[in-house]
């Protein structure tokens, strides 16, 4: 009795952290890259880009919401499934782990691509402007001064 709710409460801690990690990448998503426009206005204020800067990272963003798109359609998709499997009358924990193990591939899909993205847009920037983002608070960081690179 005692395995069988220790391996339930196993199962339940990987699912909400599954379901944790769908919703973080959904909300992402929803705010376009890097958190929308209203984003992009104040880190081009604060890095002082200049036009063609501008429209260089608009045109890498765009690319990237190109990518990005499907990728959180079928994240989505198998958050669904999921949630299916976790309310379902009886537990499938191979189910579940299954399609656990896809939202992951896709959340490292999209993690690859933002840090893909992150790199082309840095390599627009000056060195100033490189030193001034990296003293900035990356997404879901509290700031707390210079970052390590």
């Amino acid at each position: 009795m005692v395995q069988k709710r220790s391996r339930m409460a196993k199962v339940v801690v990987m699912v909400c952290l599954t379901a944790l990690t769908a919703f973080a990448g959904i909300a992402q998503a929803n705010g376009d890259f890097g958190g929308g426009r209203h984003h992009f206005k104040k880190i081009s204020e604060k890095l002082a880009l200049t036009d063609a800067q501008k429209t260089q990272a608009k045109a890498i963003f765009q690319a990237n919401r190109t990518v990005v798109k499907p990728l959180f359609e079928s994240l989505r998709t198998e958050h669904k499934a999921l949630q299916a499997l976790i309310h379902a009358d009886a537990v499938d924990e191979a189910a579940i782990r299954a399609e656990s193990a896809k939202i992951a591939l896709i959340q490292a899909d999209l993690n690859v691509n933002r840090a893909t993205a992150g790199v082309q847009f840095r390599a627009i920037l000056t060195p100033a402007q490189l030193a001034i983002l990296k003293t900035l608070p990356h997404r879901g960081e509290p700031h707390a001064g210079p970052l390590e690179p």
